[in-house]
């Protein structure tokens, strides 16, 4: 009997097939066109194309679901789709309804790094009991979150390949997958015990692979249009076994500049399909640009990076970048929720010492009015600006005794309620007498509790 991965892999070797004489024929001529050019970022201080979401006011998460094993089979089922939106529900009562975007991780064939370069195929463990399919799972998924201020889309990659991938035979006869002078595939890193060979984004784009790869993708999930956003994991321009080599096939002669201008073509056709394209890093030594206005927000983001590396456009003097054009994201949440997804430990503190913080600093509207107190050392009382009438206030370290300013809007209150922040919502902790625009507020060490207006 064919096992379930098996089946899985079949499968998609069998959409693939069917879908490669479209692949085979010429591009809308709009596809070819599309620019490799350098975005001069620094003439407009904006990205090339608006972004569908301002990711400096929204809090990008990831959720793993699955992992494989060494030998290509499901591994552990961490949560299913039905699990996942009981920790998307969580979440939005943690952070009490702050604008998401939350990725899945082994949301295909049989888990993390699995099937690549294959996207075709949703991993049937995590189905949902009464849906004929995995694919029907994962699309009442991404609706069920919206009310819960999260938007759902995915975890892909398009650097990787595996030789047991349903792709694998095409993309290695067309030598789309790395190969060295010889023609021989050039191995990359073991991750979880299988060896990943990498692509060449140059030869995949020549030969209309990558926008079939895309199309197909969006056409089997057409939801994730809507959501406007999808995310890359390791987008390198340097395959990591060879950093110093500036070809990046020496087999077909293309070199990291042609990968990179294939790269910029990359992004610029997700964002004609519609989404924003995210990515895990942003400057570091597998990439020489961090393709700042075609890249809105990177996983690991450190402007220090930015300052201290040379990278393709950088300024003479480089003064920073608007959080509206790069940025990353105050809270990972991916370990804490693989780890506990229950209870959800060690997310509310994260939220209150960093999330609130990064939001109002980053928020452009003017907030002298809005709180005369927004942090002090390692406490926090600052506005959830997302919401009206709400402050969170959180210590690490607790103090017995402090008197925070409340905001001018609040002028004339006399009682302010002090919320406990659960994962299953607010729960009335206290009431507080308000004097002269001021409260006074205990908290434990590590508390953060959102403090409200007293009607």
């Amino acid at each position: 009997m064919m096992t379930l991965e098996r089946r899985q892999f079949v499968t998609g070797s069998v959409a693939f097939a069917a879908s490669m004489a479209f692949a085979e024929t010429r591009l809308r001529q709009a596809d070819t066109d599309i620019s490799g050019e350098y975005y001069d970022w620094q003439q407009t201080m904006k990205p090339e194309k608006s972004w569908r979401h301002d990711y400096s006011q929204t809090l990008v998460m990831k959720i793993f679901l699955c992992s494989r094993d060494s030998k290509g089979n499901v591994d552990k089922v961490y949560l299913t789709f039905d699990d996942a939106l009981a920790v998307i529900r969580k979440l939005d009562n943690l952070t009490l309804g702050i604008p998401k975007i939350v990725y899945l991780v082994g949301w295909q064939y049989t888990g993390h790094d699995s099937g690549y370069p294959s996207w075709s195929v949703v991993n049937e463990r995590l189905k949902r009991p009464q849906d004929r399919t995995a694919e029907e799972s994962l699309k009442w998924l991404i609706a069920q979150a919206r009310p819960y201020h999260t938007t759902v889309s995915l975890h892909i990659n398009m650097f990787d390949a595996y030789d047991n991938s349903p792709l694998w035979d095409i993309y290695e006869q067309k030598n789309i997958v790395l190969k060295d002078k010889n023609g021989r595939p050039i191995k990359g890193e073991v991750f979880d015990g299988m060896q990943s060979y990498q692509i060449s984004y140059a030869q995949e784009w020549k030969l209309g692979l990558a926008q079939k790869r895309i199309d197909g993708l969006l056409e089997m999930l057409p939801e994730l249009k809507q959501a406007g956003t999808i995310h890359i994991d390791a987008f390198y321009s340097i395959q990591p076994v060879r950093p110093n080599d500036v070809y990046s096939s020496p087999y077909l002669g293309y070199t990291i500049d042609d990968e990179i201008e294939t790269q910029r073509k990359i992004y610029r056709f997700w964002r004609m399909r519609g989404l924003d394209v995210t990515a895990e890093g942003a400057i570091y030594a597998l990439r020489k640009d961090p393709f700042i206005g075609l890249q809105p927000m990177a996983w690991h983001f450190s402007i220090e990076d930015f300052e201290s590396r040379d990278w393709i456009g950088k300024p003479h003097k480089f003064g920073g970048l608007p959080p509206t054009l790069y940025i990353g994201t105050p809270m990972h949440g991916e370990q804490e929720i693989r780890a506990d997804p229950v209870h959800l430990t060690g997310l509310l503190q994260q939220f209150g010492t960093q999330v609130v913080p990064w939001y109002f600093h980053n928020n452009l509207r003017s907030k002298t009015e809005e709180c005369g107190d927004v942090s002090e050392r390692a406490d926090v009382f600052a506005p959830a600006l997302w919401l009206s009438s709400t402050i969170i206030a959180s210590s690490s370290a607790g103090y017995g005794s402090k008197t925070w300013h409340l905001p001018q809007a609040w002028k004339g209150a006399t009682r302010v309620k002090v919320m406990q922040i659960t994962v299953d919502g607010l729960r009335p902790s206290t009431t507080l007498p308000a004097r002269d625009g001021e409260i006074t507020l205990n908290l434990s060490p590590g508390a953060v509790v959102a403090v409200e207006m007293s009607l």
